[in-house]
């Protein structure tokens, strides 16, 4: 099955509308199909083909989308990567993937233009983009997204939270990730406003709610805690997403409580981002669910994990039965709501009892005198392995660590009361936002 190339057809459907917002400029769908067009041609110029591979390492600005359009129109793979790579992570990932063209900043093409006709269409089976996986619970990956897989988790997104015309989605996340990416390719499907930013900065993101009209923001936890506590007013949004983990309770109650629609939300970037989303509607009702699977989503728990199976899938990532191990454990209740738990590598075995990280970490979160918290298994010639906490203290706080571990016993069975509380200036995270628990280890 062909699709039209999504910019083109809007340029035409919608060509006054914003397509981008971006470095305090708006660009309309007519503007942006003319310079993706044009740096396409330059693309050509300097041997970008069909099947070719482009590594762009950016920071999040109108070049970068420019340049994904571009890319599209030549039929090439975009390979996203963060500016926030070491040289030696990033030039291993350049050593496999082998890119035709590896750029840090569109002028370094040629000023030539090749007169080659580009592609007014793409099959949905052709790759788009080799996206790294978050580097959460190992090295980072490439996964291979087709056109197919973000066109299905962009209807499976519509369905879910409504689409609007003049619907403006913040973009404060990587680019290089799959929940920024996936923004920038909604939106132009939908025919809509991105409005990106370089990185999260509460002040920037506060004021471009609060001037900007935005109608949809996607954060990870730590992004809402750190707006939360700046007192920032989130009632305006129609939908703030929240995902990147478990989220813990008592942020979505604080924001809800302040008049916020803040949805948990569950996705990979195997699975091309959203496999469920609460619906506003449910967001106060099923506080702690990541929702319902999205329309053509099905779940189904095995042993504890989630299995996941779609047409958002990437190729080659499920079983012989079509079902994607996500590696992550749940459960889903009487009304087919999910409810994520950790990851299956993260869970600690103590004394022969199991002991879900998350469970802990967010009774610790509930202290006022916690900024952060992660929650591991040390080895221990006793339990096993020891139920450990590394906590962030609020600035000034004088607790110790037997004060958490007595807050932590009011809530919490014996066996998940952390042996050990060590104290830490920072947690180790991914650019998106997410705890990385092996580097703790």
């Amino acid at each position: 099955m062909k699709l039209d190339n999504w910019l083109a057809q809007r340029s035409q459907s919608c060509p006054d509308r914003i397509a981008l917002a971006a470095d305090g400029v708006d660009v309309t769908y007519a503007e942006l199909e003319a310079e993706a067009t044009w740096i396409a041609r330059r693309l050509a110029a300097h041997g970008v083909r069909r099947g070719s591979t482009a590594a762009l390492t950016m920071h999040p600005r109108r070049e970068q989308v420019v340049l994904f359009h571009a890319l599209m129109k030549v039929g090439a793979t975009l390979l996203p990567l963060s500016p926030r790579l070491t040289a030696a992570e990033r030039n291993a990932i350049v050593a496999v993937e082998e890119p035709t063209v590896d750029l840090d900043d569109a002028g370094e093409l040629t000023q030539t233009e090749a007169d080659l006709p580009l592609l007014g269409e793409n099959d949905m089976d052709d790759v788009c983009c080799r996206v790294l996986t978050s580097g959460s619970s190992g090295a980072p990956k490439p996964i291979g997204l087709t056109y197919g897989n973000f066109l299905w988790s962009a209807v499976g997104s519509g369905f879910n939270i409504g689409v609007d015309p003049q619907d403006r989605w913040l973009c404060c996340v990587p680019l290089s990730h799959i929940a920024g990416l996936s923004i920038v390719m909604r939106s132009v499907i939908y025919g809509t406003t991105a409005v990106l930013q370089d990185g999260f900065e509460v002040d920037r993101v506060a004021s471009a709610i609060a001037e900007e009209d935005i109608t949809v923001v996607s954060l990870v936890t730590t992004m809402l805690t750190r707006l939360l506590a700046a007192g920032v007013d989130l009632s305006a949004p129609r939908a703030i997403l929240v995902g990147g983990g478990p989220v813990p309770e008592e942020p979505l109650e604080e924001a809800i409580a302040k008049g916020a629609t803040v949805v948990q939300t569950y996705g990979l970037t195997e699975t091309c981002s959203q496999v469920t989303t609460l619906a506003p509607e449910d967001a106060a009702r099923k506080l702690g669910s990541a929702g319902r699977p999205l329309l053509t989503t099905h779940l189904r728990i095995r042993q504890g994990e989630i299995l996941v199976q779609s047409p958002t899938v990437a190729p080659g990532h499920a079983d012989p039965d079509g079902w994607l191990h996500t590696g992550d454990l749940g459960h889903i209740d009487e009304e087919g709501f999910l409810y994520v738990k950790d990851r299956i590598d993260d869970l600690i075995v103590s004394g022969g009892e199991n002991v879900v990280p998350a469970e802990v970490e967010e009774v610790l979160l509930r202290h006022p005198e916690v900024a952060d918290a992660a929650v591991i298994g040390r080895e221990d010639p006793e339990w096993q392995q020891a139920v450990t906490a590394v906590v962030v203290l609020e600035a000034g706080s004088e607790i110790t660590p037997d004060d958490l571990r007595r807050h932590c016993s009011e809530s919490l069975a014996g066996f998940k009361v952390p042996k050990r509380v060590e104290l830490a200036a920072a947690l180790p995270r991914t650019p998106s936002g997410k705890l990385m628990r092996r580097a703790l280890r």
